[in-house]
C-alpha cells in the first residue's frame, strides 16, 4: 500500500477519502519518482458546485465543496470518466447516452509507411520530393457476417436465415421415401425449383419425418415443402421458417408462389 512519510513515521494513504488537494509529501522521496502528483480533472466536474469529496482523512468527507473556495481546479482537464448508460453529454445535457450490443463485422488498419518503404512504393509530392505511400486496408469478414446474421436471427429451434443470405431458399422433404408417389413428386418439385432459379435441397434421407423437420429448422432454411398427407388432395405443405406458419398449396402452383415470396424478400 502507498505510504506517507510524516515526521519520520509511515502513514497509509486515506484511500476512499482522498481530496483534490492531497499533499505531495505522500510521494516517495526516491529520485526515480516524480515529486508532485499529476492532477487531472474530468470534463464533467469542471462546473461542479456544492459537491462531495474526501477530506484526506479516513471516515471524513467535505460536503458542499466548490472549486476556488475549497480546492483548486487542476489545470489539466481531460475526458477520463467511464461512460455508462444514462450519462448526459457534456456539450448538450439534453442528450442521454444509450447503449446497445454491437457486432464487429470488419476491420480497418492504418499501415503507415511500413510496407511501402519495404517495397519501394513511393510518390513525388508537390515539392518534388520522393516519399513512401501511406497505406491502409480494410476487410469485411464473410464468416463474421454469417455469425452476425445468426446472432440477430434465431429461435430455440435453430437458425432463421434471412432469405437474402440463406445458403438455400427451399428444402423439399419427402417424409416417407418408400412411398413411390410422394418420392416422385418430391424429386419433380426439386427439379422445378432448380429450373425456376431457386436454391433448393432435397431431403430424401432414410430418416423419420420428425428428424428431417427438426434438421431443417436447425439449419434455418427459409421455406420447407413437404410431400405429406395433403398430396392425396393434390397439395403439399409449405412451412415458413421465421413464423412457422403452415399452409397447403397446390402442387402445380407451389413453385411459382414460393418463388414470389423469395423475390419479395431479396
Amino acid at each position: 500500500m502507498p505510504q506517507h512519510k510524516k515526521n519520520g513515521q509511515l502513514k497509509p494513504l486515506p484511500l476512499g477519502y482522498i481530496a483534490p488537494d492531497l499533499h505531495d509529501d505522500y510521494i516517495s522521496t526516491s529520485k526515480n519518482v516524480a515529486q508532485q502528483f499529476l492532477r487531472l480533472a474530468d470534463q464533467t466536474v469542471v462546473n461542479a458546485k456544492n459537491f462531495v469529496t474526501g477530506a484526506n482523512e479516513v471516515g471524513y468527507h467535505v460536503v458542499g465543496a466548490n472549486w476556488g473556495d475549497n480546492f483548486i481546479l487542476p489545470k489539466l482537464t481531460v475526458d477520463i470518466q467511464l461512460a455508462k448508460e444514462g450519462d448526459r453529454a457534456v456539450h448538450d445535457p439534453s442528450q442521454i447516452l444509450s447503449s446497445a450490443r454491437g457486432i464487429e463485422a470488419g476491420h480497418i488498419f492504418q499501415l503507415g509507411t511500413k510496407y511501402s518503404e519495404a517495397m519501394g512504393a513511393n510518390f513525388t509530392n508537390e515539392q518534388g520530393k520522393t516519399e513512401p505511400l501511406w497505406m491502409g486496408c480494410y476487410g469485411i469478414g464473410v464468416s463474421r457476417l454469417a455469425q452476425a446474421a445468426v446472432e440477430q436471427s434465431y429461435d430455440q429451434d435453430g437458425i432463421i436465415w434471412p432469405v437474402a443470405i440463406a445458403p438455400y431458399h427451399v428444402i423439399v422433404i419427402v417424409p416417407n421415401i418408400a412411398d413411390e408417389e410422394k418420392m416422385a413428386v418430391g424429386e419433380k418439385l426439386y427439379e422445378e425449383f432448380k429450373q425456376a432459379g431457386v436454391e433448393v435441397l432435397l431431403d430424401d434421407r432414410k430418416e423419420r419425418a420428425g428428424v428431417k423437420f427438426k434438421d431443417s429448422e436447425l439449419v434455418g432454411i427459409p421455406y420447407r415443402v413437404v410431400t405429406g398427407r395433403s398430396l392425396s388432395e393434390g397439395k403439399v405443405e409449405v412451412v415458413k421458417r421465421d413464423t412457422k406458419e403452415s399452409q397447403d398449396l397446390p402442387v402445380t402452383e407451389v413453385v411459382e408462389i414460393v418463388k414470389q415470396w423469395i423475390e419479395a424478400k431479396l
